[in-house]
């Protein structure tokens, strides 16, 4: 998983472009498939007139504002100094290590 904070021009009148902030984060005690159901079971609750426009909104916004970093400080793991390890499926409370 790719979670980037952007972070808007610091002098936009010079350089209009966006800085991506980004730590690594592991996705750890779960497989792909726990994911790709989790996400095929989430993104029906999301706005959007197709599967693709649902999947970005949920990856992008959550179900609601602070959806992922909910997500981040309930499935805080461990880190070391170059990544953060995750354990867990969002909406599976007992996978959660903080839930």
């Amino acid at each position: 998983m790719w979670y980037v904070r952007l972070l808007p021009p610091l002098m936009p009148k010079q350089a209009a472009y966006w800085i991506a902030m980004t730590t690594p984060y592991v996705l750890i005690e779960t497989t792909e498939a726990d994911w790709i159901a989790f996400l095929k079971r989430t993104m029906v609750q999301c706005d959007g007139p197709n599967d693709w426009t649902r999947l970005r909104n949920l990856l992008k916004f959550g179900l609601e504002p602070n959806y992922w970093n909910e997500f981040v400080f309930k499935a805080y793991h461990h880190h070391q100094h170059d990544a953060i390890f995750l354990a867990g499926i969002p909406d599976m409370k007992n996978t959660l290590p903080h839930a």
